[in-house]
């Protein structure tokens, strides 16, 4: 049988127990927490000091309450980050939050705590706005994620003004910036009552746009929203949220211990006496104690979590502003991370290659390289050595060719294992155009300017060393002078690609007779022609004036002439064809939009019936230096000739295109506009 002091010993114990749990909510479960993302403001409701106040978090905490959670955690940001956060896992729902019809392909809604309609409010002096159709021309100042906002965007003779505040959209309309403010009915007029401002402004109409606000969880997390629904229900049932609804836009109530409570708590207190006063204040300092504790947790890990946020940002803005694209790809040989540029390289999405396996880059590269035979060589001398760095070039050929480069590399975790594999894509394109332009030049200074340079150099040895008889001195002379004249166009072609592709060259346009202009490039040309061939022009429509620099288009038409009679099968006419035009041809291809700026147009066509240009080559003669490869080791050049037309037609507002069909003919076509182009 149990003596009598252990029997009170045991009940005291359990006073004090059940005392603890009445004055202080103490639970045998283990905490557990809500994380609740939202907006950074929404009327009634703010975070100010690092306290979190207003309608909507107190429907959240009390639903914390309700389902027995002790830690409900606000995470206030912006709506797009917001949204991430709950993407990622970060909070557990978001909070008010505006029900939209699509929000239901991706996520579930937890139900509406606050149905609410946008409201017009005018000054008080105004008497000409009454409804909404009376905004008709006028300035209306709303939230961007009001309801309302949607109602004005499909109005297109109302002038919209976003704000990021109602405080700031109210100042906008007593200040006369707007002629109205449109906003959520019930925060506005709370807002205006605590500010005292309802004898400035007031409100007026119907309904603008009806809302509701409330909870949203991701589709994985069916648990969560379930018990926040019922949550709701019982708020409901009990009268909870009407509660908190009046408190903040109706009635004030100041909450109530329950009498139930109260007695029984005073009972204990009698009970216990003083025997128990001992045990509850320690009780109480232990408590305390770890309180400040996990405060001192919670506080050290808020600074953490946004130091690493920091770095996350500042790491994350390093990676997606890099020109080369990224992928990592975690040990089981799928992709755990892209950037962009990576993404953009590969023609996807970022989220459609997020966690496909890396066959998926390789069969999309399979598709549009060059040699797929070569690339999967490469790829597979990859795949067996994942611990070694790789270096793979490959070429995409769509509109034009673009050379890229992979580099694959062994990534290891600070224990130095492996830890996967990181994907370094850069495009190689510029790199190799400047290696081939360099490659070029030196061609180009290895043929087309030694030759005439060793001719001057050998006819003038040959004068200064030797007695010559007139004529042949004359002769040699002749030579070193013909020699020096191709040297200079050499060169002025050089300078002239150089001047053009700086930028800074300054057109003198005047109002040219473009008729008379390619009549005097033809006499000039034909001057010069050893052959004399057949130059045949033909004005099909009545051509006027255009604006343009006479030197610099004088240098098209010679270039285009010079181009021409070089590649004309000997004893073949060359047609400069000439008309003007006041609508786009369809065969030209040219988008609407550019119309503008070209029509009425001069439209000029140099014809020559040669050995043609491969098609493969049409949009590359335009590149400086570049010549076509069949006619290289034939016909002399620097290729920079067509590089200058396309330039000087270009500073003039023009397009310049070639068509050749092989043996037959080549077609270069000019445009110019006629009008002057507007300087930019």
């Amino acid at each position: 049988m149990m003596r009598l002091p252990e029997l009170v010993l045991k009940v005291s114990l359990a006073l004090v127990f059940l005392l603890v749990v009445a004055n202080h909510g103490f639970s045998l479960e283990r905490p557990n927490r809500l994380r609740v993302g939202g907006p950074l403001a929404f009327a009634p409701y703010a975070y100010l000091d690092g306290t979190y106040t207003g309608f909507s978090a107190d429907v959240v905490q009390a639903l914390g309450q309700n389902l027995a959670i002790d830690n409900v955690l606000f995470y206030p940001a912006t709506p797009g980050e917001n949204w991430r956060a709950l993407s990622e896992n970060e909070v557990d729902c978001l909070h008010c939050i505006r029900y939209t019809p699509s929000l239901s392909a991706t996520y579930i809604w937890a139900g509406s705590y606050l149905d609410t309609a946008s409201m017009i409010f005018v000054l008080n002096s105004c008497f000409d706005i009454s409804r909404l159709r009376d905004l008709n021309g006028k300035r209306v100042a709303v939230l961007g994620d009001d309801a309302a906002y949607e109602r004005f965007k499909s109005l297109p003779d109302i002038q919209v003004v976003l704000v990021d505040s109602l405080e700031k959209g109210l100042e906008y309309l007593r200040s006369g910036r707007v002629d109205a403010y449109a906003g959520e009915r019930l925060s506005t007029l709370r807002y205006l009552g605590e500010h005292k401002k309802q004898a400035q402004i007031k409100m007026i109409g119907s309904e603008v746009a009806h809302a509701h606000y409330g909870l949203v969880v991701k589709k994985n997390k069916a648990a969560l929203a379930r018990r926040l629904i019922q949550a709701l229900k019982d708020m409901e049932t009990s009268g909870e949220r009407e509660r908190i609804f009046r408190q903040w836009f109706g009635e004030e109530i100041q909450p109530q211990t329950p009498l139930s409570r109260r007695v029984i708590r005073w009972v204990f207190v009698f009970v216990g006496g003083s025997l128990l006063v001992a045990m509850i204040v320690l009780g109480w300092n232990l408590l305390l104690q770890r309180e400040l504790e996990l405060k001192a947790i919670a506080v050290e890990k808020a600074h953490l979590d946004q130091a690493i946020a920091e770095e996350k940002g500042r790491f994350e803005a390093i990676v997606q502003s890099m020109t080369e694209g990224l992928m990592l790809v975690d040990p089981q040989g799928r992709i755990a991370f892209v950037n962009a540029r990576g993404a953009q390289y590969l023609g996807r999405q970022i989220d459609d290659l997020l966690g496909k396996p890396l066959s998926a880059l390789k069969e999309y590269l399979l598709g549009v390289v060059k040699d797929p035979e070569l690339l999967t060589r490469k790829l597979e001398h990859a795949e067996s050595y994942p611990t070694r760095p790789n270096v793979i070039e490959y070429h995409i050929v769509t509109t034009r060719r673009t050379d890229m480069r992979l580099k694959v590399f062994p990534v290891s975790d600070p224990k130095g294992e492996f830890a996967g594999r990181g994907v370094l894509i850069e495009d190689m394109t510029h790199e190799r155009e400047i290696e081939r332009i360099k490659s070029e030049f030196v061609s180009i200074a290895s043929h087309e300017l030694r030759t005439p340079m060793t001719s001057i150099l050998g006819f003038s040895e040959i004068i200064l060393t030797q007695e010559l008889p007139a004529e042949l001195g004359r002769r040699y002379t002749e030579q070193i002078h013909k020699e020096a004249e191709r040297l200079t166009r050499i060169l002025n072609d050089m300078l002239d690609i150089s001047y053009l592709e700086s930028g800074e060259g300054i057109l003198d346009k005047k109002q040219i007779k473009i008729s008379g202009l390619v009549q005097d490039v033809v006499n000039a040309f034909h001057a010069q022609l050893k052959d004399r061939r057949e130059i045949h022009i033909a004005v099909q429509s009545q051509v006027e004036t255009l604006p343009g620099d006479r030197d610099k288009l004088t240098q098209v038409l010679w270039n285009l002439l010079s181009n021409a009679d070089k590649y004309s099968l000997p004893g073949k006419e060359i047609r400069i064809e000439i008309a003007q035009h006041e609508t786009l041809n369809p065969q030209w291809e040219i988008p609407a939009d550019e119309s503008e700026n070209l029509l009425p147009l001069l439209e000029i066509r140099v014809v020559d019936f040669g050995q043609g240009i491969p098609a493969d080559q049409l949009s590359l003669i335009f590149i400086p230096f570049h010549r076509v490869e069949t006619a290289v080791h034939t016909i002399r050049g620097t290729g920079l000739g067509l590089a200058i037309v396309k330039r000087i037609v270009e500073a003039h507002g023009g397009r310049v295109w070639a068509w050749s069909e092989l043996g037959q003919q080549t077609v270069f076509t000019v445009l110019l506009p006629i009008r002057p182009q507007p300087v930019l």
